[in-house]
């Protein structure tokens, strides 16, 4: 090489002026800069080498994407993720909950293939993040969060009461019973006079006075108030009640004092009298008596529907209904009973 060749010139000539001496001089620079130009350029290749031909030296294109990558799931539910990589024919990820590997039974597990398992209980952030991560690159990522609510049921889940009573609810959380939940009557937690009162313990107070409408009582977990369930309440007035069914037993022993033979009771919420009436008719004997049953079904309500007797087709039928006081008709005279 060219500096190999200066360096024995120089080696060999001891006697050299002022000019040999710089151009000795010359020679040791041009040297330098040849030997840090062959080093630099061993540097480089190396680095090129290491990059294109050494194994487990990911390529910068690696690139990691989630599906789904926003779910919303209940507490002991599963839900499957994929991961795509691109940039790399390795294709492998490993998964994490919340930054550890595989996850943990407070924040729930996932699988080496992407099934996530909510835990049984929703944690207290409400909230995890699943995260899929590149084998061949580990800086590569791809995150999805995953909402975690707790299921919650109330018992009884509808129910009729009289006012002015009481009714103990029960709540579950995830299947078990919990007593950590906010009541609520009418959408006022702990109720009021209107709706009723509702203790800390579910204990419900019915009102005095029967509201307008089904009474709603609500458990909110106390741990996530994302989730509740709802009860409804009917009311009735026992004093009403009791009128209802002593008007059926009236209707009775007045249709057995006058004779009737037969006795057909007819829900009718759905029918006109009319109709009623026509297919009484049709199939009823000498001496049959019908009693128009009250327009509701509901004992709590008591709203009578009106009737009237007559002959038809020949045959005396009694229509018997409460209309402020009982009424027997059997087309000849009205007797007051």
């Amino acid at each position: 090489m060219a500096w190999r060749t200066l360096h024995f010139l120089v080696s060999f000539n001891p006697a050299m002026d002022s000019t040999s001496r710089k151009f000795s001089n010359l020679a040791v620079q041009i040297r330098s800069c040849l030997i840090l130009a062959v080093f630099v350029s061993l540097l480089v290749g190396c680095s090129q080498y290491r990059t294109s031909s050494q194994p487990g030296i990911p390529p910068t294109s690696v690139s990691v994407s989630i599906s789904p990558n926003v779910s919303q799931i209940m507490a002991g539910q599963s839900v499957q993720f994929a991961a795509a990589v691109s940039g790399n024919t390795d294709s492998l990820v490993s998964w994490a909950v919340n930054g550890v590997n595989g996850g943990a039974p407070a924040t729930g597990t996932v699988s080496s293939a992407g099934l996530y398992l909510a835990p049984s209980n929703a944690p207290v952030a409400g909230t995890v993040t699943i995260t899929a991560t590149s084998v061949v690159d580990g800086s590569q990522s791809a995150s999805a969060i995953v909402t975690i609510q707790n299921t919650v049921a109330v018992s009884p889940a509808t129910i009729s009461l009289a006012i002015g009573t009481t009714q103990q609810f029960t709540a579950t959380v995830n299947g078990q019973a919990n007593s950590q939940v906010v009541w609520a009557a009418g959408g006022t937690p702990g109720g009021n006079a209107a709706f009723g009162t509702i203790s800390a313990s579910g204990l419900y107070t019915a009102p005095s006075v029967i509201p307008s409408s089904n009474v709603t009582i609500t458990a909110v977990d106390a741990s996530d108030s994302q989730a509740s369930a709802t009860a409804s309440i009917g009311f009735f007035d026992p004093t009403a009640v009791a009128a209802h069914y002593q008007w059926l037993s009236d209707v009775a022993n007045a249709a057995a004092s006058y004779g009737c033979t037969d006795i057909s009771v007819q829900q009718q919420p759905t029918e006109s009298i009319t109709d009623v009436i026509d297919r009484f008719g049709q199939t009823a004997s000498e001496g049959s008596c019908l009693v128009l049953w009250p327009i509701s079904t509901d004992p709590g309500v008591i709203r009578y529907s009106f009737a009237w007797g007559g002959t038809i087709d020949g045959k005396d039928i009694l229509f018997i209904s409460d209309v402020s006081q009982m009424r027997i008709w059997n087309g000849e005279a009205a007797t007051g009973n």
